[in-house]
């Protein structure tokens, strides 16, 4: 089975070259393997700690389900990091001609490195976070 932290090394190398190497195209695509490795861990972690299917839990409903008042403030906390991060890949893969503060972000090797330690945080307690009061709400 793959593993999404395999993702984070990704991220962290194609941020990390050197200033010349790093390119607008490796910065962008080292924002999304960096949301993608936090949802997928919180997708697999709901799939398989509540037993919904993985096909239940798309991009839109997981961010929006965990900050809903019903979960805990970690969970909330969570939610509210998968939507930025979701924001700043679906910037990075389709906004060719950003406005000025969001080509700022995507330019920002420091915010990139920021998310891949925050991820690798959240990943560490997953396991903790009580989701059971969000699961009702990817059910049918």
């Amino acid at each position: 089975m793959f593993d999404p932290t395999d993702f984070l090394t990704v991220a962290r190398d194609l941020g990390a070259s050197d200033r010349a190497a790093t390119t607008p195209a490796r910065l962008r695509t080292a924002f999304g393997r960096a949301y993608y490795a936090l949802f997928l861990l919180v997708r697999e972690e709901i799939s398989s700690r509540h037993h919904i299917h993985y096909r239940r839990l798309p991009h839109g409903a997981v961010y929006t389900h965990l900050q809903s008042p019903r979960a805990g403030q970690e969970v909330r906390e969570l939610g509210r990091e998968l939507q930025r991060m979701y924001t700043l890949r679906q910037n990075a893969d389709y906004e060719l001609a950003p406005n000025l503060v969001v080509k700022g972000q995507l330019e920002d090797v420091e915010l990139l490195g920021s998310l891949i330690n925050r991820t690798r945080k959240l990943a560490a307690i997953l396991h903790q976070l009580d989701f059971s009061p969000v699961v009702p709400l990817f059910r049918p």
